[in-house]
């Protein structure tokens, strides 16, 4: 029976086999050739040949398990043809001194099942065996995590009451993961469509005029303008955070900071001459209403001309309660006529 020829086409397959590196817990499959040490007792030459293939995995730990299959031709020379062959199948447990990383001891016994096939067939056997083993793996000596493992194993085979074989063997073992499958460059979706593009012009002084365009910067709020950004002269501005105390002349915190910022548009028009104009509502004396209106605008002018204004620039008059815009009737009206306006020249 030409046990060999399986162990050949096993290890064309395993040959064959896509493999990465393999992990301490992969399957893997050795090849391994060895030389026998044949017992005496068997009557053949004392030195033989075999093929072993094993087919291993680890299950916890050091601990890994194999099932073996193997075949050796052993010579009698009684004939011109090959006589004796032995061949079995079994399974193993190994104790692994490492990871299977690096160069790894390891210990391994186990059973089974050998088929002794002597020529004439009457001394044909087929009897069970135990086997033990010392040995190591080597790190991957590939990039497909290809190992070398070289082993001595001691075989007791219950043929024909009890036979001794001593084999050394040095092979290959090979892992069984396959790689990751290979990773498919994706084309980057196309870019949106992109509609046209709205600029957005800043406008810092909001008069109407973008910044590039704009000669007069710091315009106040609610004057008109011409295309350059520039006050346009004969109109009036009413400074509504401009406020005193009580029947006094005296700015408050709130009208000051107002006038700051009129200060700021004044200096960014150097050109423009203004009249301060002072009104009052109709409560009080009118020649009261008409001083206190006067003292009111003569107060903001001299504001303004502390901060940098050139006083050429700035008349201050009073009109006590002669020009109202609303209605003395009402305590709102009243509110609205006590004003301090700003009139462009």
């Amino acid at each position: 029976m030409q046990i060999t020829r399986p162990l050949l086409v096993a290890a064309v397959l395993a040959a064959s086999l896509p493999a990465g590196a393999a992990g301490p817990d992969d399957g893997y499959l050795d090849l391994v050739p060895y030389f026998t040490r044949v017992d005496g007792e068997r009557d053949t030459d004392p030195d033989a040949l075999g093929l072993r293939a094993a087919y291993g995995w680890g299950y916890e730990g050091p601990w890994y398990n194999e099932v073996q299959i193997f075949g050796a031709i052993l010579e009698t020379n009684e004939s011109e043809m090959t006589d004796f062959y032995m061949s079995g199948i079994g399974f193993d447990v190994a104790y692994n001194f490492g990871d299977r990383q690096w160069y790894t001891p390891y210990l391994l016994a186990g059973v089974g099942i050998a088929r002794n096939d002597v020529i004439p067939d009457v001394d044909d056997q087929t009897e069970g065996f135990v086997n033990f083993a010392a040995g190591f793996t080597t790190e991957e000596i590939s990039r497909r995590g290809i190992r070398l493992r070289a082993e001595v194993r001691y075989l007791h085979d219950f043929f024909q009451g009890g036979r001794n074989d001593w084999q050394l063997g040095f092979g290959v073992s090979i892992p069984l993961r396959c790689p990751p499958p290979p990773v498919v460059a994706m084309a980057p979706p196309p870019p949106p469509e992109r509609g046209p593009v709205e600029v957005k012009m800043a406008d810092s002084d909001g008069d109407g005029v973008f910044d590039r365009d704009d000669r007069c910067p710091d315009t106040l709020p609610g004057a008109q303008v011409d295309s350059e950004g520039c006050v346009i002269a004969d109109q009036t501005i009413t400074l509504e955070a401009v406020r005193f105390e009580l029947n006094s002349d005296r700015l408050t915190p709130g009208a000051r900071d107002e006038l700051l910022t009129t200060v700021r548009a004044l200096r960014s028009q150097p050109g423009t001459a203004v009249e301060i104009a002072g009104h009052t509502d109709s409560l009080g004396n009118d020649n009261y209403n008409l001083r206190l209106s006067q003292k009111r605008a003569n107060s903001v002018r001299a504001f303004l001309i502390s901060n940098g204004i050139d006083a050429g620039r700035i008349t201050a008059n009073g009109y006590g309660e002669q020009q109202p815009v609303a209605s003395n009737d009402t305590e709102a009206g009243r509110a609205l006529n006590r004003r301090v306006e700003m009139r462009f020249r």
